[in-house]
C-alpha cells in the first residue's frame, strides 16, 4: 500500500474518487487519516472524538464525491476537519450547558442517593444495547472498548480493513451516545415529576 501512496498524485486520486473508485478512496484514507487525527487532536485533545471527527470527514468525502469540485485535496480535507471540530465545539457547548443545567437540578433535588441506582441502571442499559448489536459490530465494539485494542489490532484480528472497523465503531458510538442522552434525560425527568 505504501508504494501505492507514492505512485498516485492527489489529482489522479480525485479523478478516480469522483468515479466511485473505492481503491482511490482507500489510498486517500491511508494518506490523510493520521494527519487529520493529529491535527484535530491539537484542538480537541480527545482521541476517540478526533477519530469520530475524521471518520465523518471521510464519510462526507465519499458521499459527496460526485458533486464536489475539489481542487486541492489536502486543503479540502483540512477545512472539512476544521468545520467538524467547530461542530463538536458547538455541540459540546450545548451539551455542557444542558448537562450543567441537569446537574444543578439533580443537586437541587438531592438525588445523590440515587447515584448507585443510576450507575447500575446505565450499565444494564449498555449491556442490553451491546447484546442487541449485530455480531460483527458487537465483537468490534467489545475489542475496542472492553479489551482496549487499537483499530489496527482489531483489523488484523478480524481481517477487515481499518476503514471498516472505523465505520462500525463510528456507527456504534453515535447510537450509544444518542441512547445514553435519551436515557439520562428520561431519568432526570422521572425524578422531577
Amino acid at each position: 500500500m505504501k508504494n501505492e501512496h507514492v505512485l498516485h498524485s492527489n489529482e489522479s486520486l480525485l479523478e478516480r474518487l469522483k468515479m466511485g473508485d473505492l481503491d482511490a478512496f482507500n489510498v486517500i484514507y491511508e494518506r490523510y487519516w493520521s494527519v487529520l487525527v493529529n491535527e484535530s487532536f491539537k484542538r480537541l485533545n480527545n482521541m476517540a472524538l478526533c477519530e469520530e471527527v475524521v471518520q465523518d470527514v471521510f464519510i462526507d468525502l465519499w458521499q459527496q464525491r460526485a458533486v464536489r469540485d475539489i481542487q486541492n485535496l489536502e486543503a479540502y480535507l483540512r477545512t472539512c476537519m476544521k468545520f467538524k471540530v467547530f461542530e463538536v465545539y458547538k455541540k459540546n457547548r450545548r451539551t455542557k450547558s444542558m448537562l450543567e443545567e441537569n446537574l444543578s437540578l439533580m443537586k437541587e433535588y438531592e438525588i445523590s442517593e440515587y447515584d448507585q441506582y443510576a450507575e447500575k441502571d446505565l450499565k444494564s442499559l449498555i449491556q442490553a444495547w451491546i447484546a442487541h448489536l449485530p455480531q460483527k459490530r458487537k465483537e468490534i465494539f467489545k475489542m475496542r472498548y472492553l479489551d482496549e485494542l487499537s483499530t489496527k489490532e482489531i483489523s488484523e484480528i478480524t481481517e477487515s480493513s481499518q476503514n471498516t472497523i472505523q465505520n462500525h465503531l463510528g456507527i456504534s458510538i453515535a447510537k450509544l451516545r444518542k441512547l445514553i442522552i435519551q436515557h439520562f434525560l428520561v431519568f432526570v425527568l422521572t425524578l422531577l415529576y
